[in-house]
């Protein structure tokens, strides 16, 4: 996770409240939906709150960090809300009504997750192991292939000199994963970050230590 700063709501939802006080999420058209998903993608510089891999307009729903059913009076809270991507069975799709003890919107979230090489995360708090079971973020092969292997092939990418076919990697010496660490946490032109990068600084500094 990388920790998100909330800004603004969009213009769109401060109007469409001002004419439904007491309105709900579940009563908002696409505009609002879709400005509300947008702000929350252009904050969270093009990354999934949960996972980190990369998001835009089209493959990104709006999460709302405390349930809807049980957050009834926060439901148009913008401060509520992140952006998801669409993967079956993690992030929003596996957050369903289930409480979330450590979120991107707090600080912690960045130091109490640990990832590894392999492409596993750990929690090294009980309430982050919670919160990655709840949004399946891979503690294990098993339980999100697909994510495990996607971090692990980044990493493998960005962190390792390959060989051939893999074998005998070398990591890079420190310098060079310092200077990887301060462009990674850049945003490119367009205010995007690269996919996954709040795991490659959370190996970085664990290599680096």
């Amino acid at each position: 996770m990388r920790k998100i700063t909330k800004g603004n709501e969009p213009v769109a939802l401060t109007q469409w409240r001002r004419v439904h006080p007491r309105g709900r999420y579940p009563e908002l058209s696409h505009i609002e939906r879709n400005a509300i998903r947008q702000a929350c993608i252009e904050e969270q510089y093009g990354l999934c709150a949960h996972c980190c891999n990369a998001i835009a307009l089209n493959s990104a729903h709006n999460e709302h960090v405390e349930a809807q059913r049980d957050a009834q009076n926060r439901t148009v809270d913008f401060s509520n809300i992140v952006a998801s991507c669409n993967r079956p069975q993690q992030c929003g799709n596996a957050h369903a009504h289930q409480a979330l003890p450590l979120t991107a919107l707090m600080d912690e979230c960045e130091t109490e997750l640990k990832f590894y090489l392999s492409g596993r995360v750990e929690g090294l708090s009980p309430r982050a192991i919670t919160s990655i079971q709840v949004l399946n973020l891979g503690d294990s092969r098993e339980k999100n292939r697909a994510l495990f292997n996607d971090r692990r092939d980044i990493i493998n990418a960005l962190l390792f000199n390959s060989r051939m076919d893999g074998s005998d990697l070398t990591i890079e010496n420190i310098d060079l994963l310092t200077i990887l660490e301060e462009e990674l946490q850049q945003p490119d032109e367009n205010r995007q970050l690269k996919p996954f990068s709040p795991v490659l600084i959370n190996v970085i500094r664990q290599i680096s230590a």
